[in-house]
C-alpha cells in the first residue's frame, strides 16, 4: 500500500495567515496583499515546527487518581482508542530570505526556503500485539496485520511571487517554485502478518517489503552487504522539480468579502541515487515452510544439543538472518508529486480593524483528501499590533485553539503563533504541537488592505491610489 505525505506535510493552518501586519500572509493565498511597499528578511525570517500525533495518547492507557497520577493500566480502552491506521507527522519549514515590492500595478515577491516532512503510519494490530501478545490473535483468519509505513521527503524552494489587482475588487495572484529536492524515503510496502496455532500455539510469520528512496549518499549491495559512497549535497539539483500557486479574492463590499487558492500543485523528478529496496522470507533452514518462517518450539532433539552444547542455542540464533532475503538496486528516476492544499475564506470586516474569518481546507495526503475547517478572528490595533485566535476542526482533532501576535517596531515586523495553545501545556497527549516565529524589516507607510484602501478612497473622490505616488524609502 503506498503512503503519501499527509496534512502536517503540506501547509497547515496558522494564525499566521490571518495577520493583516505580516507579509507571509501571503502565503496562504498568494492574491492576498501586504500592508507594506515592501519588505525583507533572512535567516530568521521564518521557523515553522509542527508535529501531528493522530493515534497513541498517553492518557488513554491509564487510570488516574484526583491528583492526576496514574494508578492503573487500561489496555482495552487505550487501544479502544486508536484508528485501524495512525499516524506521528512531522513538518519543518525555515526561510532563508524573503523579499517583496510593490510596483503600480502589483506587488513582487521572493522566497527561499528549505522544507522537511516526515510521516509514520503504523496500525493498531502494532500497539495490540506489543500490549496483549499473541494469545490475542489466534487461528488462521485472525492474523495480527502490522503495517507500516514511512515517508520522509526533504527540498529547497525558490519561489517567484506577483499579485495584481484586476479591478477595485478583484485581485490575483501566482507563485511559481523552482525545487530541488534534498532527499526522498517512502515505503510502497511494509507488512507483517503473524499467525498462531489455536492448539499448538505455533507462530507463523509472513513479511514483504518495497521501499523507495533517493538519497544523496550513494547505497549499493556488495557481496551482500550494504555498501554507502561519497555524501553528495549538490546532487540536489538533479532532482529538478516545479511547483506553483493560485489564487483570487473578491471584495463584495466594504465589509464582506471572499478568497480561494490552490498551493503546491507540481512535482519533484528524483534523479540522485534512486535505488529499491526489497524484502522477504527465504529458504534457510528448517523453519522456512511454504514461503514463512514458522516457530512450533524445539524439537527434543534440539533441546538436547542445547544442554550437550553450550553454543549451539547462539548458533542457531545467529542463523535466524538468513532468513530475510532482501536486495538493493539501481532505478531509473521517479517522481513525486506534491501534496496540494486549497482553502476557500470568507470574511466580515466588523470595523476596519477588526475581522471574522471562516475557511476550509483540504489536503491531499496521496491516500486521500483531509478537510479542516477553521474560524479565526483578527484584530488589529494602532496599524501595528494584530492579535490573532483561531479554532481549527480537523480529522481526529477538535481541540484546536490557536493564538498569535505581531508588532511593527520601527520597520521591524516580529511575530510569534501557535496554532494548538493547549499542545504545550500537555504534548503527549495532544494531537497537535506548533509554534512559528521570525522577523521582517518592511519599507514604506502603513496602510490598510489594499482593497479596503482602494473602496475608501473612491468615496473620498480620490482618483489615484495613494500607495503608488511614490516610492519606498529603501527599495
Amino acid at each position: 500500500m503506498a503512503i503519501g505525505l499527509p496534512s502536517a506535510m503540506s501547509q497547515y493552518i496558522s494564525p499566521v495567515d490571518f495577520m493583516v501586519n505580516n507579509p507571509r500572509s501571503m502565503f496562504a493565498n498568494p492574491a492576498f496583499h501586504t500592508n507594506e511597499f515592501g519588505f525583507f528578511d533572512f535567516a530568521l525570517g521564518g521557523i515553522n515546527v509542527n508535529v501531528q500525533n493522530v493515534g497513541l495518547k498517553y492518557d488513554r492507557f491509564f487510570t488516574f487518581n484526583d491528583a492526576g497520577k496514574p494508578v492503573q493500566v487500561n489496555l482495552d480502552k487505550g487501544l479502544a482508542s486508536l484508528r485501524d491506521k495512525n499516524y506521528l507527522n512531522a513538518n519543518i519549514s525555515l526561510d532563508v530570505f524573503n523579499s517583496g515590492r510593490r510596483t503600480k500595478h502589483g506587488f513582487f515577491t521572493y522566497t527561499h526556503r528549505v522544507r522537511v516532512m516526515e510521516t509514520f503510519r503504523y496500525s493498531k494490530d502494532l500497539v495490540s500485539l506489543l500490549a496483549k501478545g499473541n494469545a490475542a490473535y489466534l487461528g488462521e483468519n485472525n492474523p495480527a496485520d502490522i503495517d507500516l509505513g514511512l515517508a520522509v521527503r526533504g527540498y529547497m524552494e525558490f519561489d517567484f511571487g506577483y499579485q495584481m489587482n484586476l479591478t477595485e475588487k478583484l485581485s490575483i495572484g501566482t507563485r511559481l517554485k523552482y525545487l530541488a529536492g534534498l532527499a526522498d524515503l517512502k515505503t510502497k510496502n511494509v507488512n507483517i502478518k503473524l499467525f498462531t496455532d489455536p492448539e499448538t500455539y505455533a507462530l507463523s510469520l509472513l513479511a514483504d517489503a518495497d521501499v523507495r528512496a533517493a538519497l544523496p549518499i550513494e547505497i549499493a549491495m556488495v557481496d551482500g552487504k550494504f555498501k554507502t559512497g561519497d555524501f553528495n549535497l549538490f546532487g540536489m539539483f538533479k532532482n529538478f522539480g516545479l511547483g506553483i500557486d493560485l489564487g483570487g479574492e473578491y471584495r463584495i463590499n466594504d465589509q464582506f468579502g471572499v478568497a480561494a487558492a490552490i498551493n503546491d500543485l507540481g512535482f519533484i523528478s528524483w534523479k540522485t541515487n534512486p535505488i529499491q529496496l526489497q524484502a522477504g522470507l527465504n529458504d534457510a533452514g528448517p523453519f522456512y515452510q511454504d514461503g514463512a518462517f514458522v516457530f512450533s518450539g524445539l524439537t527434543t532433539e534440539q533441546m538436547n544439543h542445547m544442554m550437550d552444547d553450550p553454543n549451539y542455542f547462539s548458533n542457531l540464533t545467529n542463523t535466524l538472518p538468513d532468513y530475510l532475503d532482501y536486495s538493493v538496486e539501481q532505478t531509473e528516476r521517479y517522481s513525486t508529486g506534491l501534496n496540494t492544499s486549497t482553502m476557500v475564506r470568507g470574511y466580515y470586516d466588523l470595523t476596519p480593524e477588526h475581522r471574522f474569518s471562516a475557511q476550509l481546507t483540504t489536503y491531499a495526503t496521496g491516500i486521500g483528501v483531509r478537510p479542516a475547517l477553521t474560524l479565526a478572528y483578527s484584530g488589529n490595533f494602532n496599524k501595528k499590533y494584530d492579535v490573532i485566535g483561531t479554532y481549527t476542526m480537523m480529522g481526529g482533532s477538535y481541540d484546536n485553539i490557536g493564538i498569535g501576535a505581531s508588532a511593527n517596531v520601527g520597520g521591524l515586523v516580529l511575530y510569534l503563533a501557535t496554532n494548538n495553545l493547549f499542545g504545550f501545556f500537555n504534548p503527549v497527549n495532544r494531537t497537535q504541537l506548533n509554534f512559528q516565529f521570525g522577523l521582517s524589516f518592511v519599507a514604506g507607510e502603513k496602510v490598510n488592505r489594499l482593497a479596503t484602501v482602494v473602496l475608501r478612497d473612491k468615496e473620498a473622490g480620490m482618483e489615484e491610489d495613494p500607495l503608488m505616488e511614490e516610492d519606498p524609502i529603501f527599495f
